[in-house]
């Protein structure tokens, strides 16, 4: 019985070892990462992709919006999905830019 709870507690402590991200075990909070920042060519550039972006969305739904056929929504829901998986990683970064102002 006791060597069945060693092993036990032993399983769980190396899961939760797998769990942690590897840049945990080195933090130093006297050493503080320093704050991502963009230039300022870079951040127009991701600002207008981002508005394009968004301004093709808006329109692919208004589009889907106002689709009677289903087939034909089903393609521009494969668009709208798309343009999603471009759209995701640049808000994303915006809004880590934005919180380290």
């Amino acid at each position: 019985m006791r060597l069945t709870c060693l092993m036990l507690s032993s399983c769980l402590l190396s899961a939760c070892s797998a769990v942690v991200p590897p840049h945990a075990w080195t933090f130093d909070p006297t050493h503080p990462q320093p704050k991502p920042v963009l230039s300022p060519d870079e951040g127009v550039s991701l600002s207008q992709r981002l508005a394009q972006l968004q301004a093709e969305r808006t329109a692919l739904r208004s589009q889907i919006a106002t689709e009677p056929d289903v087939w034909k929504r089903q393609a521009l829901y494969a668009r709208l999905h798309a343009l999603g998986r471009q759209l995701s990683p640049l808000e994303r970064r915006t809004s880590q830019h934005a919180s380290a102002l």
